[in-house]
């Protein structure tokens, strides 16, 4: 079987021998085991042998509408991608399907279906919340009592990350299902952000590759690690109490890459200026954590590592690009609106009061 190993989740074409003919599948993989890959096509579900792949393409997600590639996508799949880039170690899966395996000590790979719970010890809301992606064939009331027991055994309360459907500022039907049980729970939406998406190659704004993005002065270095920076930028420098856990958090997708933007004085001398990740999941770019030092703002370098940023995708053949913004941090906004980003959807966390 020819590489990427198809994960749940994913949306992929696998060609595979059946009794001798070359057959696709396309669809979505539920679920993977030792022996087998079941794919979700419009024909239902599809089990393929292992030793009967012959190859394996992973595609972005299907179009809900005609339009440009980034904008047609629904707010679904946008939240499973980011999330997929943003995920601790100690997440699950809530369905009725995978409780009805435990309950039958099946030892299948878990569906990735219905609401994604996630807990990283309180460090980020993200990474602390259940996301509801689609029905998980429970009542409301018995769902979110299972939610509240997960996070209660990790000694958390529990939270969500709600979302709208694409285009509109309504809650996407998983969402609003549930949303109507919140108040009872004592649970209260968060003010607004905002995924927005672009074209990775107008965002690049012609640079064929991230070197080419570093306006006069500055020079853009790719790397594997994140840079103190980071973790100064967001309240947790090497050696805090939250370091490690944030640290897991950036380094949790399987494809990442690190960008600064330096500055070279004539001297020969040089100071870090900012930074920003790229993860690539499911054909498009997550460009996130961008950080500039504070006295070195509004100085082109937010810019040059946005764009930097799409170019490293777009070289590998990633043609849209997501980031998430705080509806309230209109610079953030203003760049990226600059750039070629427009609004997708909205989200919100629903919190303890």
């Amino acid at each position: 079987m020819s590489s990427p190993e198809p994960q749940p989740g994913q949306r992929v074409v696998i060609r595979y021998s059946d009794n001798g003919s070359p057959t696709d599948a396309v669809g979505s993989v539920a679920g993977t085991s030792a022996d087998a890959v079941t794919v979700t096509t419009k024909r239902g579900p599809v089990t393929i042998a292992r030793d009967a792949i012959l190859l394996v393409h992973e595609l972005p997600p299907a179009p809900t509408r005609p339009g440009a590639l980034h904008q047609i996508v629904s707010a679904e799949d946008l939240q499973r991608i980011a999330a997929s880039t943003w995920l601790p170690a100690d997440s699950a899966w809530l369905n009725a399907e995978n409780l009805r395996r435990e309950e039958l000590d099946d030892d299948a790979t878990p569906l990735q279906a219905g609401w994604l719970l996630r807990a990283n010890g309180g460090v980020t809301h993200r990474a602390n919340s259940a996301l509801p992606l689609a029905d998980p064939g429970l009542p409301p009331e018995t769902a979110l009592d299972l939610v509240t027991a997960w996070y209660a055994e990790r000694d958390a309360k529990p939270a969500f990350l709600i979302h709208s459907s694409a285009g509109t500022t309504d809650l996407a039907p998983a969402c609003a299902a549930i949303a109507g049980h919140f108040r009872g729970a004592g649970l209260v939406p968060s003010t607004p952000s905002l995924v927005l998406t672009a074209a990775t190659r107008e965002v690049a704004a012609g640079a064929g590759r991230p070197s080419e993005a570093a306006p006069s002065g500055l020079e853009i270095v790719e790397h594997d690690e994140p840079h103190d920076l980071h973790f100064a930028a967001w309240g947790r420098p090497r050696g805090s109490a939250e370091h490690d856990a944030y640290r897991t958090l950036l380094l949790s997708p399987e494809s990442r890459t690190f960008f600064s933007a330096v500055a070279r004085r004539p001297d020969g001398s040089s100071s870090l200026v900012g930074v920003v990740r790229l993860a690539v999941s499911h054909k498009w770019a997550v460009i996130s954590d961008l950080v500039v030092a504070p006295e070195l703002r509004r100085r082109g370098a937010g810019r040059a590592l946005v764009r930097a940023a799409a170019a490293g995708a777009a070289v590998r053949g990633v043609r849209s690009a997501l980031v998430q913004v705080d509806a309230a941090n209109e610079a953030s906004l203003g760049l990226m609106a600059s750039l070629g980003f427009t609004e997708h959807h909205r989200y919100w966390y629903a919190v303890a009061g």
